[in-house]
């Protein structure tokens, strides 16, 4: 429905893996937002690579997801 709509770039505000899965191979660009209940937690950069490798790098489907 996104490409049909000429829809080249969505943004999440939570990592949800069906979604990235129903984007993976679309070609459509992917930013993923976080909640502002975690934004104190990004002020450190352990917890944010955390924070990145479980919720954006573990999401490696075929056709990959264009995340930016």
């Amino acid at each position: 429905m996104l490409k049909d709509n000429g829809i080249q770039k969505v943004k999440l505000f939570d990592a949800e893996e069906s979604v990235l899965k129903a984007l993976a191979g679309s070609g459509i660009e992917v930013m993923v937002a976080i909640s502002n209940d975690q934004l104190a937690d990004m002020t450190h950069y352990d917890r944010a690579k955390k924070w990145v490798q479980r919720n954006i790098t573990h999401y490696n489907f075929d056709g990959g997801v264009n995340i930016k």
